[in-house]
């Protein structure tokens, strides 16, 4: 088959290492080029012959490459037609491996805003139910986090991370909703997004730690409509400090 690759001046390292991460060094391999633009939405990859030439891997490695790719939705592989990149509309976005590789090459404005939107639509609902359901183990887990958070800074802001996706999380599972807490993945996505790309953590995250605090304290109360709006105001701070409080132009 023919490739429509672009070409690059890229050195091509083979993949090396044991049987599993060999799949997953070809897999990340793969993904990064279509994410840097190597291959584009409806090339066509390379045949399996090629493409494992092309990585120094054999064509179980490249089978399995294509099978988990195919499964987040970023290519489509079809009898006697090969693979080809699908559009990045049919893309898993909260897969874990998708939200890496696109943290790693350097995610647009578009794809951050709407994760602080989502987070907007959910997140202060999520705080209003918990501010009415919290059990006392709720509220120490929840004040556990903020603990943490205010422990860690500012040797660790890896640290802070792991302990404000521990909090939001915990308000989650607060809230007493089984649906909600599957959200998860979009707080851990926009949180590490933050850390990978924000150049003014350093001088936002006083006012952030306060947002908490106050989130914190609403549900402690148990006031629902205070503990909505603190959440809210916490978002507020965080797309500030991704810059993205304004919306897309979704009409370029």
């Amino acid at each position: 088959m023919k490739t429509t690759a672009r070409k690059t001046n890229t050195k091509i390292t083979p993949v090396r290492g044991r049987r599993g991460s060999i799949h997953r060094s070809v897999v990340e391999r793969v993904a990064m080029d279509i994410l840097n633009g190597q291959y584009r939405s409806g090339d066509a990859l390379p045949n399996e012959v090629d493409l494992g030439a092309h990585l120094g891997v054999g064509r179980s490695s490249i089978r399995e490459a294509m099978r988990v790719l195919s499964d987040k939705g970023m290519i489509e592989v079809r009898p006697r037609t090969g693979a080809r990149v699908t559009d990045k509309k049919l893309w898993r976005r909260l897969d874990p491996d998708v939200v890496g590789w696109l943290l790693a090459a350097g995610p647009d404005k578009d794809f951050l805003f709407h994760l602080i939107e989502a987070r907007r639509i959910f997140e202060p609902a999520a705080a209003e139910c918990a501010a009415k359901r919290a059990t006392n183990a709720d509220l120490a887990a929840i004040e556990k986090a903020l603990g943490e958070m205010n422990q860690a800074w500012p040797e660790s802001l890896e640290t802070c991370v792991e302990a404000d996706l521990a909090f939001h999380r915990a308000v989650l599972n607060a809230a007493g909703n089984p649906i909600l807490e599957e959200f998860e993945i979009v707080i851990d996505a926009a949180l590490r997004a933050a850390f990978t790309l924000s150049t003014t953590m350093s001088q936002s995250y006083a006012k952030t730690m306060k947002s908490h605090g106050e989130v914190l304290d609403a549900i402690r109360m148990k006031d629902p409509p205070r503990a909505k709006s603190a959440m809210a105001a916490l978002l507020d701070v965080a797309a500030k400090d991704l810059g993205v409080s304004e919306a897309p132009d979704l009409t370029k």
